[in-house]
This record gives C-alpha cells, structure tokens and sequence, in this order.
C-alpha cells in the first residue's frame, strides 16, 4: 500500500478569504430585486383617477387637455368621491360646479348635476354681465326673474316690461383663467374666486323659451335674483 505523505505547507493552507466585489454585487442585486418589489406592491395598490391640468373657476366648461390620469394610493372612501379614469372622455364639455386647482384629483361634487332639467323643459341660453347679473352672484339651481328694457330712440324713452317672473338657472358660463387682465374682469369675480359671469342658461317650458327669446332680440335683458320659492310667504 502506497502512502503519500503530506509536506507541511500543503497540509496546512489558509481559509480562502471572500472576495469583497462579489459580496457587493449581491448585496446590489438583492436591493435592486426588494425596490423593485416594492415598487410593484405600491403600483398594485395605486388606483386610475382623473386629475386636474390646470386651475380652472366653477361654471367653467371642461375641454381634454384640461384632465389626465393619475395613478394615486387612495382607500375605497376616497376613491369612491374622485373621479374614476373610465369617466375621463365623458366629461368633455361638462361644466364645473366647484373651481379646479392643478395637480387636484377631481372629485365628484365639482361637476354640474345636469339631472334637473325636465321632460317638458328646453334649455336656453342668455348673455350675461356682472352689471346685468347682480355681480355674477347666480349659481346654478338659483330663482331669477328675467326684465327686458327696450329703448325707443325716437323719443329717447325706455320700458321696461316682465318677461319671465320666475325661471331656474340650469347653468351658469364664466370666463376661463383666473389671470384676466381686464380690470372689470378681476373686479368681477366673486369672493370665492370664480371668473366672471358670461352667460346664464335656464330650464323653461318651450313657451317661455321662445317668449325669452324675442325679449332678448328686442332690448337688453336683466337677470334679478330671488329667494327660494320656499322662503316666499
């Protein structure tokens, strides 16, 4: 039987040593695979909401590029008030009850409720101005009563007659941008900082319709605010 006989150098060897770059490639590889679980973790919880672009005032009618999609971490309360994604084409054109800030998810309550126009109801829509307007402080569901004045300038006299005694705003149209650099404009906006008024739409019979139209192409329309028709004795 053959023995082989160890020198001692070969019988006594050192423990090898890890190589420090390969610990911190793992080390990198295990943080890059955690971030990027994490990332997904998060991503999965986030939820498709619609967002606003840009401020805009109540009464203001939305256009597409004033709307996106944001993905935002919300519970089902929350996200049961915003907007979801699925509702963003449909609300081109829809008007804001409530103004809209930039960056803001927007919520439910901020648009118009077009529900209160009835079967025997047509909308129809006036000019309006602050000056015609009590100060553009008309919202939408208010009671107004609507004179004409008609200038006769034979004989340099005006008259002014009822066209309508009691009517509900079904809309009301401001101007776009809180930056006007019209002195009246800034001056007429409302204390809650909605632009200025622009146009009134009310819900009438088509009777009245058509009686608010003649009026309109013959004088100058006022809109005056009333009570509620509740609070009338």
């Amino acid at each position: 039987m053959a023995v082989t006989a160890l020198s001692p150098a070969r019988a006594i060897r050192r423990p090898r040593r890890a190589d420090p770059r390969a610990l911190i490639g793992v080390f990198l590889t295990l943080a890059a695979l955690a971030g990027s679980v994490a990332f997904w973790v998060t991503a999965s919880e986030a939820r498709p909401v619609v967002v606003a672009t840009r401020d805009l005032p109540a009464g203001a009618t939305l256009q597409s590029s004033d709307l996106t999609v944001a993905y935002v971490r919300m519970d089902d309360a929350l996200y049961r008030a915003a907007t979801p994604s699925e509702m963003l084409d449909s609300l081109v054109g829809r008007q804001l009850a409530e103004p809209m800030h930039a960056q803001q998810v927007l919520a439910r309550a901020q648009l118009e409720d077009h529900s209160g126009l009835g079967r025997d109801q047509v909308a129809i829509t006036i000019p309006a101005h602050p000056d015609t307007a009590v100060d553009g402080r008309i919202r939408a569901g208010d009671q107004v009563q609507i004179l004409v004045t008609v200038t006769d300038k034979n004989v340099s006299e005006a008259h002014t007659r009822l066209v309508l005694a009691r009517a509900q705003v079904f809309e009301v149209g401001r101007e776009q941008g809180f930056g006007a650099s019209s002195t009246t404009s800034a001056e007429s906006a409302d204390a809650n900082g909605h632009g200025s008024i622009s146009s009134i739409t009310l819900a009438l019979s088509p009777e009245d319709a058509r009686s608010l139209a003649e009026a309109r192409r013959s004088g100058d329309l006022d809109v005056l605010l009333l009570p509620p028709e509740s609070d009338n004795p």
